[in-house]
């Protein structure tokens, strides 16, 4: 998509820094961030700035990691890097950009909406902030206390976009809005689409599709897309009969609705279950630990069997209570029973477990700083 630069999040950490410069190397993506750290020698891990041309103008870019998202002292330690102070380097390279004249000042802010929308305060030297981490997301941008602020979503589900008008130097109006890639409302060309539907298994719908239900071919694919776009009645027929097939939500999305009980989960050893097997080099990497150490492993769109995937580390509230798709249609969640728990807790990796008192740890009413 001829990004011109990327900005670096806690999950490009955790899935290792060596992996991640393989993959920037080889699509010649720029990595943006000015607080990740060597923590041997003190120096930038990445790019902390670039300074782009636009025509006459000079745009200077920053990104920053901090808020709610957060890198594990495991992780640290791993990678060897440290994570300072976003605020503080962001007004470092905030007074750089003034002295190098730059025109536009944008900072990528991977902080979660609601610290990001703080900096709007704390940096109101910026012209744009664009703000990472999280499922929350505005569906246009808006302006506090003169800066741009956009948040378009996260896992590639939204595409945003900011136009930005500038006259004598000076931002002198902005639109813009946040395009849902999973609806037939994007700025989508037909390749990209079909490529995209075909590749993630998706009916006319943008849901995915039942097992057995599979097209045999792209062209099967971009044939029933055209007919139902073009026929609004076909459409709406096959909206009706669509059934979006049970799949795993994940954490971020539990977290939207149940942000209470959520409080209680994150002070658990559930919410710290990858980071047991993350300690040893050799656990974490061994599939044969992802069972128990992280969401739905080896099933339809949990864990991958092959690969490591952040966005379902650990012990999620689907682990317990089944796939969240039911749920979010109004069905209640599985009822937590001694065998739920002895999938993982057996003989074996737990010797001294007991139903009754782990049960009453891990319980969302409890307040126990750790259980097991």
């Amino acid at each position: 998509m001829a990004y011109d630069a990327v900005a670096i999040g806690e999950k490009e950490v955790s899935l290792g820094l060596a992996e991640v410069d393989s993959l920037l190397a080889a699509h010649g993506l720029l990595a943006l961030n000015n607080n990740i750290l060597d923590a041997t020698t003190g120096e930038p891990r990445y790019t902390p700035y670039t300074i782009l041309k636009a025509g006459e103008l000079k745009i200077g870019v920053t990104s920053m990691l901090g808020g709610d998202a957060i890198v594990a002292r495991s992780i640290k330690e791993r990678e060897n890097v440290a994570v300072s102070n976003g605020v503080a380097a962001s007004r470092e390279v905030l007074e750089t950009f003034r002295k190098k004249k730059v025109d536009l000042k944008v900072l990528l802010a991977h902080t979660g909406l609601q610290k990001g929308e703080m900096l709007a305060d704390s940096l109101a030297g910026f012209d744009v902030i664009l703000i990472g981490h999280g499922s929350r997301s505005w569906t246009e941008p808006k302006q506090v206390n003169g800066v741009i602020l956009a948040s378009p979503g996260s896992r590639s589900n939204q595409l945003g976009e900011v136009t930005i008008v500038v006259e004598d130097r000076m931002v002198q109006s902005f639109e813009g809005r946040s395009y849902q890639l999973q609806q037939d409302d994007g700025p989508l060309e037909p390749t990209v689409k079909a490529l995209t539907w075909t590749h993630l298994e998706l009916d006319e719908n943008g849901n995915r599709v039942k097992a057995g239900a599979k097209t045999d071919s792209t062209e099967a694919t971009e044939t029933s897309l055209d007919q139902s776009s073009l026929d609004p009645k076909l459409q709406k027929n096959e909206a009706a009969k669509a059934e979006p097939a049970m799949a795993y939500l994940g954490n971020e999305n539990c977290r939207l609705c149940h942000a209470d009980i959520f409080e209680s989960y994150e002070k658990s050893a559930h919410a710290e279950a990858f980071q047991v097997i993350a300690e040893d080099p050799k656990e974490w990497q061994n599939p044969a630990c992802w069972n128990c150490h992280t969401l739905g492993f080896g099933e339809p769109t949990g864990h991958s069997t092959t690969e490591l995937q952040p966005d379902l580390w650990n012990v999620q509230c689907e682990s317990c209570h089944g796939m969240g798709t039911g749920h979010a249609r109004g069905e209640l969640t599985v009822a937590i029973t001694e065998a739920t728990c002895t999938k993982c807790h057996t003989s074996e990796w737990s010797p001294d477990f007991e139903f009754k008192k782990s049960l009453a740890l891990i319980s969302h009413k409890s307040n126990h700083a750790k259980s097991n």
